[in-house]
């Protein structure tokens, strides 16, 4: 039942500024392809966008275990639904996914309080670090599976950005139900038992409660060159509802985004620390997170240090026809577990972008050491103690994903 609440209440809240749109447009004024909708009033006040992307993959890994030898599938069929009205507006990313899967990556009413400011309420994303992505390349990298990137909560969000200044500050009293997150987030087994492993992750019992934000950013500009330069700070209650105790999570961060030319260079380190207050005789130096099922769930270290420096070169192509440009990129990321005996957790991907307006391709050539879902083995241990076969080995996969988008 729950995994319908939110995406009502989205349309509910939506439906104003949807419904005061569609009555003072005429016809629809498509700006992007079929199937797009783009509606405006005759006065300008009010619009309605309707448009998405349908993506398919090509996978090839190379470990023993793997289905994925070559193989095309559905990747995603994804609706985004913008309206504005007056000083609102709204912004819903809904997904259909591979293997029957729903998600939500982003789901909010906005008003806009001035020319610098605005509020966000229903799912916006949690300010943190790189936004939204932390990499150039499809392949996601370890921020992303350790919650820090495209992660919404349910809350409200203020923002406030001048020429200079960016700043965000968010407050979550919840998590996204499982069932309809788009990227991972710390769940309890009895919420992530359809793709969890009971043997290990059955008495993980904790949540994230009343999530406080803050991302302050500094932008800077030369004649060739621009940059950004920022800190985030987060801290959380951790619920343990089997002991019904409050534990702790605190994280912190620093990013920078530097582009000169055909070069942008991005890069961010954070440091996070969970302390639940688990039953007797559950671990205290992990934490379960998961999603709505594309991976499994998986064990983190309770304490650790990301690091990710991620490279892109942009290529123009003008006579190349609806090929416009080539990126060209390195992403790497590594996690340093605070537990000495545990191995660190790595991630390279060498790929390229294709952008051809509607389409839009990505090959990634991604190598993974100890880390989920490349490395770290069977059961997901790769962001723990990497104590399963591959341990410690470099896997290799490939993956070709195109995209239609309107």
């Amino acid at each position: 039942m729950n995994r319908y609440v939110l995406p009502l209440g989205l349309v509910l809240l939506t439906a104003p500024a949807l419904a005061a749109s569609a009555a003072d447009a005429p016809s629809a004024t498509p700006a992007k392809p079929f199937p797009h909708v783009g509606l405006r009033s005759d006065d300008g006040r009010s619009s309605l966008d309707i448009g998405g992307a349908l993506r398919l993959n090509y996978r090839d890994e190379q470990w023993k275990t793997t289905e994925n030898n070559g193989r095309f599938l559905f990747d995603t069929f994804r609706l985004d639904v913008q309206a504005t009205h007056e000083d609102f507006f709204s912004d819903l990313g809904y997904w259909f996914q591979d293997d029957g899967k729903r998600s939500i990556d982003r789901g909010f009413v906005g008003y806009r309080i001035d020319d610098t400011s605005s509020l966000h309420l229903g799912a916006p994303l949690k300010p943190f670090g790189l936004e939204p992505y932390p990499q150039f390349g499809w392949s996601f990298h370890i921020p992303f599976f350790l919650g820090y990137g495209v992660s919404a909560g349910a809350g409200a969000k203020y923002l406030y950005k001048d020429q200079d200044w960016s700043l965000q500050a968010g407050y979550f009293p919840r998590m996204l139900p499982s069932s309809i997150r788009y990227s991972p987030e710390v769940g309890r087994y009895v919420d992530l038992d359809d793709n969890a492993i009971a043997a290990i992750h059955a008495r993980q019992d904790n949540e994230k409660h009343d999530q406080l934000n803050l991302r302050v950013a500094r932008s800077l500009a030369g004649e060739d060159w621009k940059a950004e330069m920022g800190a985030s700070l987060a801290t959380a209650r951790l619920y343990n509802a089997t002991t019904r105790d409050d534990g702790s999570y605190r994280a912190g961060g620093v990013h920078a985004v530097f582009s000169t030319g055909q070069w942008t260079v991005t890069t961010q380190g954070i440091r996070y620390l969970f302390d639940p207050k688990n039953p007797a005789g559950v671990r205290d130096d992990v934490i379960l997170m998961g999603g709505n099922g594309l991976t499994p769930a998986y064990l983190i270290a309770a304490r650790a240090s990301v690091v990710s420096f991620n490279v892109g070169y942009d290529v123009p192509t003008p006579s190349l026809g609806l090929l416009k440009t080539l990126r060209f990129y390195n992403d790497y990321s590594r996690m340093f577990k605070e537990r000495r005996d545990w191995d660190d957790s790595q991630m390279f991907t060498a790929g390229v972008q294709f952008i051809a307006m509607p389409i839009l391709g990505w090959l990634d050539f991604t190598w993974g050491r100890n880390a989920n879902p490349f490395g770290g083995a069977e059961s997901g241990t790769g962001f723990t103690s990497a104590t399963s076969p591959r341990s410690n080995e470099w896997v290799f996969r490939t993956n070709l994903n195109l995209g239609y988008y309107f």
